[in-house]
């Protein structure tokens, strides 16, 4: 099954190969059309009465297509434009809505009123602020209530990064043509799209010759081999969880726990002593040592095969120093958290190591603001790799992880996970898949999918009130 992500210019290269091909351009528009009507079908059985938003350009061409066939099916249409249709295709299509009694009027300050709203304000050609009669639209389309499919992405964002226009249409639905645009996937845009679908509008799959730039990681790939019955946890592993200054020793609790839950044979912890005995209250599994200084980190050290450091770390002489005991480690590493603040103090390059930023310590790493980052996804995870080596994970809606060959994005996840201690848990299940499978853009990528689908699983009782560790028990389903 494939699931391309493009840039809109390689979109717009793929279609004219379709057209020179002998497919004429309003036929592609057509079929858009027919793929939105009938997504709208789907998701509003229901609905009796549509109102279409319509730009000048193609995107508002789809937007007559999808008037013109609810007008034959029966429902009560409307179309409301920005301006009147510009470009010949969509001339075209709503000279058709037209034959066929669609009511089409200049947008004026409607109130308005539909079991759905249809935005095809804007498509992928966007890259300036929303303004004037689109930007009114935009705003009351909002303010309605009334549920919105999005035609291709939502009206006011930029397709290839997310960034909203000033305004951006707040879709229930976006259904997208084509390919996946990134914009829809991670960053602010995925705030924006809610349930996307995409329809490749049967184009062959000799057109698609372009590299995706990010490979969507779908669940199905989520799979690992079957341990054979001889196993012993000698042969998953050996974690040494590092963290946890006075006062945040719950941080590398969770991390030791989902590094067990992952399937990694052995963890120890290294921690203040403050946390040895509440960690081995709660999860007497893992092996745990009371740090005071570096030195006593040498022989733990020596006996693990994967580090992980960072969990409650904090900012202060104790976390300092233990960060700086593990420079020269030559296992695989996980760096999250307070480690990724040392870091960025004494920046250094590693191979052997996996960095876990969300966007404000992406921005210290790199040096910019954390909205930089958000604006720029792609390119920033990119340079974490450049600058750090290793592979980077740039966290968020949509996370992307990087190794300097290739870029992975986890589509899955919810707000709900916008707590504290879901870093703590990946990190933990990252090193736990690191230990059995070794370190990889795969194996990491498939721990950022493991906890996305396990938060997205306990979210189904709802989103509020979600804890870190509610992950862990859905979690053990979706690794075996």
């Amino acid at each position: 099954m494939s699931f391309p992500i493009y840039r809109s210019q390689d979109i717009r290269q793929l279609e004219q190969a379709v057209f020179a091909s002998g497919m004429p351009s309003h036929e592609l528009m057509y079929a858009a059309g027919v793929a939105a009507f009938e997504v709208l079908q789907q998701q509003w059985p229901q609905a009796k009465t549509v109102s279409v938003l319509c730009g000048a350009g193609n995107n508002g061409g789809d937007g007559y297509v999808v008037a013109y066939l609810a007008q034959q099916a029966g429902y009560q249409v409307k179309v409301l434009f920005s301006s009147p249709a510009k470009t010949a295709d969509a001339q075209l299509m709503m000279h058709k809505a037209q034959a066929a009694g669609v009511v089409i009027e200049a947008w004026q300050g409607h109130l308005l009123s539909a079991d759905v709203l249809v935005d095809a304000l804007f498509g992928i050609g966007l890259n300036a602020p929303v303004t004037g009669i689109a930007e009114q639209m935009i705003t009351a389309a909002n303010h309605s209530a009334i549920p919105i499919l999005a035609i291709d992405l939502p009206s006011g964002i930029d397709a290839d990064t997310g960034v909203v226009y000033g305004v951006a249409i707040q879709a229930q639905v976006t259904v997208c043509f084509v390919a996946y645009k990134l914009g829809l996937l991670t960053g602010e845009g995925t705030s924006y799209a809610g349930k996307v679908l995409l329809k490749q509008l049967d184009i062959a799959d000799c057109f698609y010759t372009l590299p995706n730039i990010v490979n969507y990681y779908h669940q199905d790939k989520l799979t690992f081999n079957t341990r054979a019955k001889n196993s012993h946890k000698g042969d998953f592993g050996h974690v040494l969880v590092i963290g946890g200054d006075e006062g945040m020793g719950g941080a590398v609790m969770m991390a030791a726990e989902a590094t067990l839950r992952a399937g990694a044979g052995r963890v120890t912890v290294a921690t203040h002593p403050q946390h040895v005995a509440p960690l081995l209250a709660r999860c007497p599994e893992v092996m745990v040592q009371g740090i005071l200084h570096p030195h006593q980190l040498l022989p733990l050290l020596a006996n693990a095969s994967v580090v992980v450091i960072g969990m409650g770390l904090g900012r202060h002489a104790w976390g300092q120093r233990l960060w700086l005991a593990v420079q020269d480690c030559t296992q695989p590493m996980i760096v999250d958290a307070d480690a990724l603040y040392w870091l960025a103090q004494q920046p250094i390059q590693k191979a052997n190591w996996v960095l876990t930023p969300h966007a404000g310590e992406a921005g210290r790493l790199l040096g910019v603001e954390s909205d930089a980052i958000q604006a720029q996804r792609l390119q920033s995870v990119q340079q974490l790799v450049a600058t750090y080596g290793g592979i980077a994970l740039l966290k968020g809606a949509g996370s992307l992880m990087a190794d300097g060959t290739d870029v992975d994005l986890c589509p899955y996840g919810n707000a709900g996970m916008a707590t504290a201690g879901m870093g703590d848990t990946l990190a933990g299940i990252m090193a736990g898949l690191v230990a059995q499978f070794g370190l990889s853009r795969d194996t990491v990528t498939k721990a950022v999918v493991a906890h996305a689908l396990a938060g997205d699983e306990a979210a189904k009782h709802g989103q509020r009130g979600l804890l870190a560790t509610d992950l862990l028990v859905p979690l053990r389903r979706l690794i075996n």
